[in-house]
């Protein structure tokens, strides 16, 4: 049979879907009355999408259930504007949390909003992870793609996502489903009710809902195509151009153990302790990186997270009066996500000859041992997969008070609230290894017929250490050292936020074309956060009696595996903000004029960390008839440091870096990141312009096209020394840049030295500077059609986005277009030129229901540094096919079978060029891809 590729595939499916639907139809359904709440719409006084100068994608919960009943923020994820959003499938080295990404320009430069109040944030860099907000009430979500700080506040500069609940639910409703791939595994279960009722004649209303979920996650190890052992090798150079390998492994490390100096170099112990010659494979271009033989690589990580979720929220609002209105709500939210990371690595530590339990070996080897000077040593690499890989927990609780009052005075409206979000944050890891204690049990010595650790002769603080045979896995002594050196290495963010709000709104007076709408606001908002931890980079360090490995200064590393962090005394930044907006309609009722209005928006903030801005907004909206609407909008937007950016501590961290410059592999790469106090806010302008079209010669169509384009200057960006762009950077400008100081080595350029592995960087450098400017522009498109099949309905919608360009000019780190590219900007997701998603549903009769849906992104460069030469091409383009078929067992209760992925199609492979050395740890996909396959989740909701 001839395969299709993912393009014609889903060309096929779209155009299958339209010929046996489009012949028959009857009268098409008029498309629903839009909803009478206030949607967000990038402004506040524009209540509905399609009267908005900004695009607006209103998302239905009902929809995004249908599609992916695992939840809401699941269905957002699929959205193409949305598509690369952090989740628990993403390369989970950060956990895999669920913030959202409007246009891949980061999750801290959207803003995240609940009935019209920001969120809140959860994340230690400032995010929000979605996962915190309560579902089972909740009716849409409103996304805003297009600047909207004049309207909202700062972060709003690639748009807004605004969880709407239901206000006024009656009755009761609930739904349980399960869940498993077809890889028998990430068994999935989930359970929500809700219950709402009006009271004391219908002045008061009262709902609460109660949900929980569990997911058991996945390994890597359990999906085939991602056991490839794949590496990016080479160096990016026209000489030595990146390629993809399989097999890969470090050459210099070994699982049981290689020694690395001396007379025995290039032996290595096997897990029982044996030495035997260690074979090397066979070479790459990456001098630290080999195909095959005894070298290691990762195993056991995680590659979709465990999430257990408790989710809640209740809502109180009564009628004081006819003018005056009340309401309180509160949501509170637990969960716990499970992951885990790497093996633990040790990277030439030294050993001393006289190791005592080196007496086991063969004596063929013995003699040479035996034969060293006194006091001397070799050193060893190993991936020690006698001890536990590194296994985190993420605990989080998030709560947010709201309170608010609202009536009517004279021909205003006007509210007044007061909201309170808070969330604490735990990261533990249960296998950290506090090195100072593990070199002190790697430093075992014989005495007096029995083995001990050094340091305990003679330093009463290791008197209880147990020594380590760190070549014989199978050695049971081991179990009392292994529980010495290791321990739970913990962190907790707590961040809270106050926030103070008002404003007043209605008719100044009127126009011979309407009415004159303005709004005047006011808000003042409190954010704190404070970090504390129990294993910290400045903790101190005792080397006495501890012969080897140990040192004890500012850069030394004390703990292997995260868990820890610096920690932060409480910090706060006060935010005062007043704005106003008025919508003024000019024309109305004349030749190819319906209506048309201009809107306009002004907002002053002042922060106390980082100074006063202004921000600003012009639109305008032209009702042509009732076929032909345009719109578009200038705006002035800005995304404020947040307190991670501006006073993160100083704190060394580890990472495995291959030098490109040297060729020296280090798995325990020091790397020292910071705040920067004197940061200020990014300013960004953004331009949108588009069309929504409704013909009455095709009833129940309609096409919205909207193109936007954003720059952001003062970008603020993690200048990173580990990104191969960084070096590339330094590089181009002969060495001698500003971007070159990121690499802390021992001899300048022009040294003799400089090239050599003795010039390997002691110390790599991050830190956040307003360098960068960034700028993207692109097309959005919407089309959706409802109409009939004989007695049947159906509806079909596509959702396109396409953005050819995502440039980052990072000042001395250089230019990156990650437009069409899978990587360059550490941090930010691939951004396939085009994204589509589409949709189709059909009533095959009055109780069974079928949708389709396709997800589909263009293929992808393998990065967008230009000067990066690659000796492999382009990553395909693909494509994954969901469906669900749900029946309406009585008119109350529904049940559904979803599948997802259903030809459980394999993502391309892709690997980092930063990722080298992390084979079967990170990468082998391109994030947003579907690593998971083919997935079955069997349902029931009931709603009385």
């Amino acid at each position: 049979m001839p395969k299709f590729s993912d393009r014609r595939r889903f060309l096929l499916g779209t155009a299958l879907t339209t010929a046996i639907m489009l012949p028959s139809i009857s009268y098409a359904e008029e498309s629903p009355a839009p909803d009478k709440e206030i949607i967000v719409t990038g402004s506040r006084l524009v209540a509905t999408g399609n009267n908005s100068p900004t695009p607006v994608t209103v998302a239905s919960v009902e929809t995004m259930l249908t599609a992916q009943p695992a939840g809401v923020v699941e269905g957002l994820n699929a959205l193409p504007g949305l598509l690369g959003s952090i989740n628990t499938t993403s390369n989970v080295n950060t956990g895999g949390f669920n913030t959202l990404n409007l246009r891949g320009i980061g999750s801290l430069r959207g803003l995240i909003l609940v009935d019209g109040r920001r969120v809140g944030s959860t994340q230690n860099q400032g995010q929000v992870d979605v996962d915190v907000i309560p579902q089972i009430l909740m009716k849409r979500v409103d996304v805003v793609t297009g600047g909207a700080s004049a309207a909202y506040g700062s972060d709003a500069v690639s748009g807004v996502v605004n969880f709407v609940t239901d206000h006024k639910f009656n009755g009761f409703k609930a739904d349980a489903r399960g869940g498993i791939s077809g890889y028998g595994d990430d068994r999935k279960m989930g359970f929500g009710a809700a219950w709402g009722s009006d009271f004391n004649e219908g002045r008061g209303h009262f709902e609460i809902g109660l949900e929980y979920s569990d997911s058991a996650g996945f390994t890597r190890a359990s999906r085939p195509f991602l056991n490839n052992y794949a590496s990016m090798v080479g160096a990016g150079t026209a000489a030595s151009p990146y390629n993809l390998v399989y097999g890969a492994t470090l050459n210099s490390v070994a699982f049981g153990g290689l020694i690395n100096s001396g007379p025995l170099s290039g032996m290595m112990f096997t897990p029982n302790g044996t030495l035997t010659a260690f074979n090397p494979g066979t070479p790459t271009s990456s001098s630290a990186i080999n195909i095959g033989g005894d070298g290691a690589y990762f195993k056991g990580s995680t590659a979709g997270s465990a999430l257990v979720t408790y989710r809640s929220m209740a809502r109180l609002d009564y009628d004081i009066n006819d003018s005056l209105h009340a309401h309180a709500s509160l949501i509170f939210t637990k969960f716990k996500q499970s992951y885990t990371q790497q093996n633990p690595l040790f990277s030439k530590i030294a050993i001393a000859y006289s190791n005592p339990f080196l007496s086991s070996v063969q004596s063929a080897y013995a003699a040479t041992i035996a034969a060293q000077a006194a006091g001397s040593s070799f050193q060893l690499s190993k991936m020690d997969l006698g001890l536990s890989p590194y296994t985190i927990n993420a605990f989080e609780t998030y709560s947010n008070a709201d309170v608010g009052f609202d009536g009517k005075l004279g021909n205003f409206t006007w509210q007044a609230g007061y909201y309170r979000t808070e969330s604490i944050q735990s990261t533990r890891n249960n296998a950290a290894i506090n090195l100072n204690k593990f070199y002190a049990s790697v430093n075992a010595v014989n005495s007096g017929g029995n083995i001990v650790c050094n340091a305990s002769l003679t330093n009463a603080s290791f008197a209880n250490c147990a020594p380590y045979n760190i070549f014989n896995a199978g050695d049971p002594r081991n179990a009392a050292a292994i529980s010495y050196f290791t321990q739970v290495a913990a962190n907790t963010q707590h961040w809270t936020t106050d926030d103070f709000n008002a404003d007043i709104h209605g008719k100044l007076f009127d126009l011979p074309a309407g009415p004159v709408n303005a709004v005047v606001m006011a808000e003042w908002r409190r954010t704190s956060l404070e970090v504390t931890s129990n294993a910290t980079p400045n903790d101190a360090i005792d080397c006495n009696g501890i012969q080897f490995n140990c040192v004890n200064n500012v850069n030394a590393v004390r703990y292997l595996g995260g868990g820890g962090a610096a920690p932060l005394p409480q910090r706060t930044q006060r935010v005062t903000e007043f704005a106003g907006e008025i919508e003024v309609p000019v024309l109305h009722n004349l030749p190819f004029v319906d209506s048309f209005t201009l809107n306009g928006a002004a907002r002053y903030t002042n922060y106390s960390t980082s100074g006063t801005v202004w921000t600003w907004k012009g639109g305008a909206v032209w009702h042509v008839g009732d076929q032909l609407t345009l719109r578009a909008t200038r705006s002035r937007d800005i995304r404020a440091p947040n307190l991670y950016d501006l006073y993160l501590p100083a704190a060394i961290t580890t990472t495995t870096y291959t030098d490109i410059l040297t060729g020296v592999f280090n798995p325990q790469q020091p790397q020292l990141s910071q705040g920067n106090p004197a940061l200020k806010p990014e300013k960004a302008d953004t331009l949108t312009f588009g069309a929504v079209f409704k013909p009455k010669f095709i009833p129940g169509f309609s096409l919205a096209v909207d193109y936007y384009r954003i720059k952001i200057n003062q970008a603020i960006v993690g200048i990173a020394a580990f990104q191969p762009a960084t070096w590339a950077s330094c590089v181009s400008s002969g060495y001698t840049g500003s971007v070159c100081s990121l690499y802390v080595r021992p001899y300048a350029y022009g040294s003799p030295q400089y090239a050599t592995a003795a010039n390997a960087p002691t110390l790599l450098l991050s830190q956040s500077l307003n360098v960068a400017s960034l700028s993207t522009h692109g097309v959005d498109i919407e089309a959706n059609y409802a109409g009939r099949l004989g007695s049947h309905p159906y509806s079909l919608r596509a959702l396109v986005t396409y953005q050819p360009t995502l440039r980052y000019d990072q000042g001395p780190s250089g230019v990156v277009d990650v437009g069409g590219a899978a990587d360059g900007v550490g941090g930010l997701p691939p951004i396939a030129k085009w994204k589509i998603v589409a949709d189709a549903k059909f009533d095959v009769t009055e109780k069974l229901h079928v949708s389709l849906r396709e997800r589909w992104r263009a293929g992808l460069r393998q990065h967008g540094t230009a000067s990066l030469a690659f000796a492999i091409g382009d990553i395909p383009a693909v494509g994954y096919t969901d469906t669900n078929i749900s029946y309406d067992v009585t008119p109350n209760i529904n049940a559904y079978l979803n599948v997802q992925n259903l030809f459980d199609k394999k993502p391309p492979v892709f690997a980092s060029t930063g990722g080298q050395s992390q084979m079967n740890y990170l990468g082998g996909f391109a994030q947003g891809d579907d690593i998971e396959g083919r997935y079955f989740t069997v349902g029931v909701r009931m709603k009385m």
